[in-house]
């Protein structure tokens, strides 16, 4: 069975060399002797950092000279590790971008690594082995000639570019990596730099990019110190009501205080009215508007969402299964708006459509409707509207006849 460190170093595809390396610190670790398995596990390490260094172009401010001498000494088997650490300390003129504090714990480990190569007097047990692969999973990727964040933004605009990548190539390692390679201090400038960079375009509103991917799948694999600096990201930038409005599932994981969600219904919303009533039908199936603020944000809905109806039937079983067709009922039909037709009926056609579409018709409905058509002005725009339900489904008309018929209602000639 493997140990967890193990699973980690097969899914990164580390070199054969540091395979190797790393392979001899398991052996040893399972067998007790955990000096060497330490002692391996370092040069593992160097030995990562070495080839980053060998693989990677001249930093602009390193003169030439000095970047071949690190070449150099790097293929000398003699002189290799002892140039990876001075690269890796060194504060003044540094290839690598790192923070002090990373320096500090390098030295830190270093120091273990004579105690294992020199047999000095600290022991050394599992857990010190145990300790050293923690660090190396939660810093090795911000250990980078650019830095880790800049390393990773470079990575996910490589992958989402054709010319390298095709488009069906999975980017989920490359969300793994940002829980490793980027800094907790970075990460709020990392999703700005992301969304510029991968996007050209930016954040297109309620439109699935390659940037609501990215935050759809991180949302999936990483840490929740990560999730938790990407909601407050994207509640601070207003991408949160995409995300909600792309991948409903999302809207528990952003974790709103009750003030959020009152002010989202009331205002947020309504920054694109295309999407205001499916957000609004999440809200409902997820149980957060309070049940003594839903008549509330039902009459809220109806004189907001003018030019609209919801767009599929999740969003309908969520509004008819909270009182929005009822109160719809009560204010366009026994309440008579449909008289107010230039002002009210107009903006909502599209909305008294779908409520007489997708509920049942009720008698005061049907006389309503057959009263509108004999006044000298009514909304034309309903009345197109309600040919179309009638001409695409044959079953509502029907039931509006039928109940015309019962009641003695004059049916309009435009709905025989």
């Amino acid at each position: 069975m493997r140990l967890p460190f193990e699973e980690w170093t097969v899914e990164k595809r580390f070199s054969t060399n540091v395979s190797k390396l790393l392979s001899e610190a398991f052996i040893c670790y399972r067998n007790t002797a955990y000096r060497a398995s330490l002692l391996f596990s370092y040069l593992g390490f160097l030995t990562i950092l070495k080839e980053l260094i060998i693989k990677s172009t001249k930093p602009t401010l390193i003169q030439q000279g000095r970047w071949d001498a690190i070449i150099a000494k790097l293929q000398n088997d003699g002189t290799w590790e002892a140039t990876v650490y001075e690269e890796i300390i060194n504060n003044s003129a540094p290839i690598f971008n790192i923070n002090d504090d990373l320096r500090q714990q390098v030295k830190y480990w270093k120091d273990r690594r004579n105690d294992c190569a020199h047999f000095k007097t600290n022991e050394i047990e599992a857990h010190h082995t145990e300790s050293f692969w923690s660090f190396i999973k939660s810093n090795l990727f911000k250990i980078t000639i650019e830095g880790g964040k800049d390393s990773l933004l470079s990575k996910f605009e490589r992958h989402f570019d054709r010319t390298f990548t095709p488009p069906d190539a999975d980017f989920s390692p490359l969300v793994k990596e940002i829980d490793e390679s980027v800094e907790q201090r970075q990460l709020q400038d990392f999703w700005t730099d992301l969304v510029n960079r991968i996007d050209q375009y930016g954040f297109i509103f309620h439109h699935e990019s390659n940037a609501t991917k990215i935050i759809n799948r991180t949302f999936e694999l990483c840490s929740e110190a990560t999730i938790e600096s990407l909601t407050r990201f994207l509640k601070d930038s207003g991408f949160d009501l995409t995300i909600i409005s792309l991948y409903p599932d999302k809207l528990n994981r952003i974790k709103y205080t009750p003030m959020e969600i009152r002010e989202m219904w009331r205002t947020k919303i309504w920054r694109d009215k295309t999407t205001a009533l499916s957000i609004y039908a999440t809200l409902l199936r997820n149980s957060m508007i309070p049940q003594n603020e839903i008549k509330e944000a039902n009459q809220h809905m109806i004189d907001h969402a003018t030019d609209n109806r919801p767009k599929n039937e999740e969003t309908h079983l969520a509004l008819a299964g909270n009182g929005f067709g009822d109160l719809l009922f009560e204010i366009a039909i026994k309440k008579d708006r449909l008289n107010d037709w230039f002002n009210w009926v107009n903006p909502r056609a599209d909305m008294l459509a779908y409520y007489f579409e997708k509920y049942p018709l009720k008698e005061e409905t049907v006389e309503v409707i057959c009263e509108m058509y004999g006044r000298v002005k009514y909304s034309y725009w309903l009345g197109e509207r309600l040919v179309l339900i009638f001409k695409d489904h044959p079953t509502k008309k029907l039931e509006f006849h039928s109940i015309a018929n019962n009641k003695g209602f004059t049916i309009p000639s435009e709905l025989k």
